[in-house]
């Protein structure tokens, strides 16, 4: 399984931009919880620790510990 830091290494960038960040699951569940992302904010998809997945990141509660196994991160892209 990749780290968090292998994941940012690969995301697109334009200069020294990132386009995209990268959440652990159990972070990114904190942040909606607190009210800091939702998704008027932007959109993400649920990483597998290999790969970036077509699976959007509120169709799935990032708060169960199913999901948080299953994938562990999340790439997020704000509008």
């Amino acid at each position: 399984m990749k780290t968090k830091e292998q994941i940012e290494a690969g995301l697109h960038r334009i200069g020294n931009f990132t386009i995209g960040d990268v959440f652990t699951t159990e972070e990114f569940a904190e942040l909606v919880k607190s009210n800091c992302i939702n998704g008027y904010d932007g959109f993400g998809y649920y990483h597998d620790g290999e790969h970036k997945t077509s699976i959007g990141c509120f169709r799935l509660n990032p708060s169960s510990d199913n999901v948080q196994k299953k994938y562990p991160y999340v790439i997020w892209y704000n509008k």
